[in-house]
């Protein structure tokens, strides 16, 4: 049975996007009937509603659901792609803290690399890699205890080998920042959700709910 977990930017997007085209038309109706000429504020508002309508679609462009779980394993959907991890490839899943607070994000603890780089898409590893880049900052911060080292560690190498087998390109750096961000918040691959973080602490209990169950059956 498939469970799915709405915790994308999706919520809302139909809402924006009528509103802002609600907005548009009273704009253009006021413009023929009663405006003289084309005022600098009118142009503004023109301006902001197109901005609405466009944040709006992009919204509604995004997957109902952040994540799908099953009895095999979790599913992380984005707009770029989507990659799954079996549960036999991570130990648990948790909201991860930085300096104390819960960040916006569902952790997984990684236990098998390979099987989450081999599949993992390399559109959505690079949009990953972009939307975490203040968050892979902050680690690297985090493991500079003089803040001098800061350049050495933002080098990456050229390859990455699992053990098993080596990567290049973006899945080695994608695997090496996983590194990173485990160091900082003990966490390797990191999941964002836009919900509270009692509601992704629930989430996380499912999935490490399913996962037990799903292991001591053999599935």
């Amino acid at each position: 049975m498939k469970q799915g977990f709405a915790g994308s930017a999706s919520s809302g997007g139909a809402r924006l996007l009528l509103s802002s085209l609600a907005v548009l038309l009273l704009l253009l109706l006021y413009t023929l009937l009663f405006a003289s000429q084309f005022s600098w504020w009118l142009g503004i508002a023109y301006m902001a509603s197109l901005l609405a309508a466009f944040l709006g679609w992009a919204k509604l462009a995004e997957p109902k659901y952040s994540l799908e779980l099953d009895e095999y394993g979790i599913r992380y959907c984005h707009r770029a792609g989507s990659c799954r991890l079996d549960f036999s490839a991570f130990a648990y899943c948790a909201v991860p803290e930085l300096d104390g607070k819960p960040l916006a994000f569902i952790g997984f603890k990684i236990t098998d690399f390979d099987a989450l780089l081999q599949q993992l898409p390399l559109r959505l590893a690079v949009r990953m890699m972009t939307e975490q880049r203040p968050l892979y900052l902050e680690a690297i911060r985090q493991s500079c205890a003089s803040g001098q080292c800061a350049t050495e560690l933002l080098k990456e190498k050229d390859f990455f080998n699992s053990g098993k087998q080596r990567y290049d390109g973006v899945r080695a750096a994608f695997a090496q920042r996983m590194q990173r961000l485990a160091e900082a918040c003990s966490f390797e691959f990191m999941v964002p959700v836009n919900v509270p973080a009692e509601v992704a602490q629930q989430w996380c209990q499912a999935i490490n709910k399913q996962r037990l169950a799903s292991l001591q059956t053999g599935n």
